[in-house]
């Protein structure tokens, strides 16, 4: 199997010519094939590296640059490369299959079957079709995956501490109504595969999730959603396109019944990957929340890459934008429930001895209330004011992997919030363990 792949990149890296004949003169690949034949990835992922700066962008020096990063061990970067080559004809069931061998090296053996699977089935090359079918039977023999599942499931179980659960000034934290409680929460989320594969098909998904406090039965939370997505491949970008809905309660009451529309992308570009998101939906609230009816609108923008250590770093960026009915209880009194948000973030993820994995990451968000709330002062005089916060939040997390399915979760996380009228400013900490699994 070795020799062949061996051939296959050979083969491949000999034919590779640049695309820019009035460009200074092309890197020498015939150089990096001989660098990777003596086992000198570095050197080879160097030359190849140079002939794409110079102006090389053919699929088979794409799939050279694969293959030399998988060699290295770099296989989310290599797995960049190969992606997009699935729209290539030429190259679909070459890359497919060293897609499998990828995710195979990354532990995710169902979807490493799934890979083998379909170029065993459709590959043009039959050798390449007897390869697939030897990694695929092999996976099944060692009953590390099956025939692909329609579905996929997680739950989770989660019991924390909570010491402010009102988000109120801490000054307030005296009063036995507003003080520290402890709190018990359920998820579980869900999809299934209606047609189709994870770069063309249909999907529905959804989740449900609840948190139960041991005393503010008033702040007890619960959410459910249910969505239909269209998965496709298009320029190298994986897309998400879809509809869905969600209800919101509160201490047992509705808050609010959401519609909303989904767009996702993702892609790598040379070991980075990006992601981008944009739902907007529309809000009705329930009866006592009347005065958050009206339009939402999200839009993300994410990249994570590979960092010191075999850690993974991201950055991202959030928008958030709201046109509400907002709150007016008399004549005189007005308060805007319309904020418009930018929020700034980085992550980091660390994993250890493939079992266990550790998070950690700080946020700042700017919101910028609509409108002017018009409320009265301690002496009964009213005042107008823009409502402004600045939010700090960090927290770390931990998981350990028991089993492949079975992990233990612990997380801690803060957040310091400050606002323009420091009457609405508060800290709040919260620590949960909990445990999940996936089916």
């Amino acid at each position: 199997m070795h020799k062949f792949i061996r051939f296959l990149f050979v083969a491949a890296a000999l034919a590779t010519t640049s695309l820019c004949a009035w460009a200074q003169p092309a890197t020498d690949t015939g150089r990096a094939v001989a660098a990777f034949r003596q086992g000198d990835y570095p050197q080879a992922l160097l030359l190849f590296r140079e002939a794409e700066a110079a102006g090389n962008r053919s699929a088979k020096l794409r799939f050279n640059l694969g293959v030399t990063l998988f060699r290295l061990g770099r296989y989310r970067e290599a797995s960049g490369y190969f992606q997009p080559l699935l729209l290539e004809p030429q190259w679909r069931d070459l890359a497919e299959y060293n897609l499998g061998l990828v995710a195979r090296r990354q532990g995710d053996q169902t979807l490493a079957s799934r890979h083998f699977r379909r170029v065993s089935e459709h590959a043009s090359s039959p050798k390449l079709q007897r390869l697939a079918a030897l990694q695929f039977g092999r996976l099944v023999a060692r009953g590390e995956s099956a025939a692909p599942r329609p579905w996929l499931a997680m739950a989770s179980v989660n019991a924390g501490f909570d010491d402010n659960p009102y988000a109120v000034k801490n000054e307030l934290l005296a009063e036995d109504a507003v003080g520290e409680d402890q709190f018990f929460e359920l998820f579980a989320w869900g999809q299934y595969r209606l047609a189709g594969s994870e770069t063309d098909g249909w999907r529905v998904h959804g989740y449900g999730f609840t948190r139960r406090y041991s005393e503010l039965d008033s702040l007890n939370l619960g959410s459910l959603s249910a969505n239909l997505s269209r998965d496709s491949l298009w320029a190298g970008w994986l897309l998400e396109t879809g509809a869905g809905a969600e209800l919101v309660t509160l201490g047992g009451e509705q808050v609010s019944r959401q519609l909303q529309l989904i767009a996702r992308a993702r892609r790598e570009f040379g070991g980075i990957g990006v992601q981008l998101s944009y739902v907007p939906a529309y809000y009705a609230g329930g009866e006592n929340y009347r005065y958050l009816d009206g339009w939402r609108q999200r839009f993300s923008a994410r990249a994570e890459r590979q960092a010191f250590g075999g850690a993974e770093m991201g950055i991202y960026y959030l928008f958030d934008t709201n046109d509400r009915a907002d709150l007016q209880q008399a004549a005189d009194d007005y308060y805007s429930y319309s904020p418009l948000r930018h929020a700034f973030g980085t992550d980091i993820r660390w994993r250890f001895l493939s079992r266990w994995e550790v998070r950690a990451g700080v946020e700042y968000r700017r919101s910028v209330y609509d409108g002017n709330n018009r409320i009265a002062d301690d002496s009964g005089e009213w005042f107008e004011y823009q409502r402004e916060s600045d939010r700090f939040r960090t927290w770390i997390s931990t998981r350990y992997r028991l089993t492949p399915s079975f992990s233990l979760d612990g997380k801690l996380q803060s957040i310091d919030n400050r606002e323009n009228q420091d009457i609405y400013d508060f800290d709040k900490t919260e620590l949960s363990f909990g445990a999940s699994y996936v089916f």
